[in-house]
């Protein structure tokens, strides 16, 4: 059997601790990233992420630490 490290907020896995540990701070679903996927103002219009305030998705979820984000309740 393989010990395999996984991120507390996607589905991301990996036998080395070192990479789960780098990509959680940066995971888009990971609330405290404050990206766009975890937002209460971001919604899909068709097939594209969109902001109800009217701020930069892609900046969002590539970045993240929006000035706009609201969390999910």
């Amino acid at each position: 059997m393989k010990q395999v490290w996984k991120c507390d907020h996607c589905i991301e896995t990996n036998t080395d601790p070192e990479i789960i540990a780098k990509h959680e701070p940066e995971c888009v679903l990971n609330p405290e990233y404050k990206g766009c996927f975890t937002c209460e103002h971001s919604y899909w219009y068709y097939d594209i992420r969109t902001c109800t305030k009217g701020l930069d998705v892609l900046k969002g979820e590539e970045q993240g630490n929006c000035k706009g984000y609201q969390k999910e309740e």
